[in-house]
């Protein structure tokens, strides 16, 4: 018996070596989401996409729940190019493509299909991919993290029951601008420090989306749940623009394609799960509320003057809206 284990094992590793053998190109990707949260699936259809492709010669291997750092480390390791490819919530890319922030204003696009159906559009994809030229990085996918509503420890029906509470938002100035606006204390904390800071009342709650809100658990600490629908987030998946530049073409035009196929599937998807999660979540305690969005939309009006400041982010802000 034990010889049987010992061959199987060999028989393992043998294996094991001739794949990792055969991809000539293995790109190391991190995020900061759960493994087989929505985000981290659409890396693996990604995965399975390029491998297909380039016939093996080409795959990427996945680094979830942020054990290779928080998504600002993340950004940055993929600018030194200590890290092959990088996926954050836009609110954190966007502080380096700053073109990006037209993404973070609140209540921009209503639903995920009406956001893909920018982000298919050529003229709106071709500006991001120049926007991310410019500050050195290339665009491989642009996945979906998303609808972000408010999770809290009490009820919220209204924008007056967040008045003064500690919500933690993003790292980001448009986020943090946003809460202040709605009248709330907003409190900039990195993802993987939330579950504590809720548990321990550092803040009294948070923004978020149902998949992450289950993903981490996070109504075992804030069980209610309030459906503003404040932001359609994404999440950039990127690569330093000059490590892609060094690539094969036909690498290259397999990354692009791979990014942008599983990143179609994966924002589809993420709109299919919505209600099932709001119903598990239900089942699982938690209260689901509906405020009137319209007193948060009106409050953070001002927000889309004061950030949009470049040529570029009024162009892009253009191309994103028109009809």
């Amino acid at each position: 018996m034990k010889l049987i284990k010992s061959f199987g094992l060999a028989v393992l590793l043998a294996t094991t070596a001739i794949q990792a053998h055969a991809a000539e190109y293995t790109f190391k990707v991190a995020h900061t989401n759960a493994a087989d949260e929505v985000q981290d699936k659409g890396l693996q259809l990604m995965q399975d996409l390029l491998e297909e492709k380039t016939g093996g010669r080409a795959t990427i291997e996945i680094y979830p729940n942020g054990v290779l750092g928080d998504e600002a480390q993340l950004v940055e390791g993929t600018l030194l190019g200590t890290l092959d490819m990088a996926m954050t919530a836009n609110s954190t890319i966007s502080n380096y493509i700053t073109d990006y922030r037209v993404f973070d204003l609140p209540f921009l696009f209503t639903s995920i299909p009406a956001l893909s159906e920018k982000l298919e559009n050529e003229d709106v994809y071709a500006a991001m991919e120049e926007s991310a030229n410019r500050d050195g990085f290339e665009l491989i996918g642009v996945f979906s993290s998303g609808i972000r509503h408010i999770m809290t420890k009490e009820v919220v029906t209204s924008i007056d029951d967040i008045k003064n509470l500690k919500i933690r938002t993003m790292q980001n100035p448009i986020h943090v601008d946003a809460f202040r606006s709605f009248g709330a204390n907003p409190t900039p904390l990195a993802y993987s420090e939330l579950y504590g800071a809720l548990q321990s009342g550092v803040v009294d709650g948070a923004e978020g989306a149902a998949t992450n809100y289950t993903g981490q658990k996070l109504y075992e600490v804030a069980p209610d749940f309030a459906l503003l629908g404040w932001l359609n987030m994404t999440a950039v998946v990127f690569m330093n623009d000059g490590k892609f530049a060094e690539l094969p073409e036909d690498i290259r035009v397999a990354l692009k394609e791979s990014g942008e196929e599983a990143s179609k599937w994966q924002r589809n998807y993420v709109d299919e799960q919505e209600k099932p999660l709001l119903d598990a979540l239900v089942e699982k305690g938690v209260t689901i509320s509906q405020p009137d969005p319209e007193p948060f939309r009106e409050a953070v009006v001002p927000l889309y003057n004061e950030m949009l400041e470049t040529d570029t982010q009024k162009a892009l802000f253009e191309l994103a809206t028109q009809d």
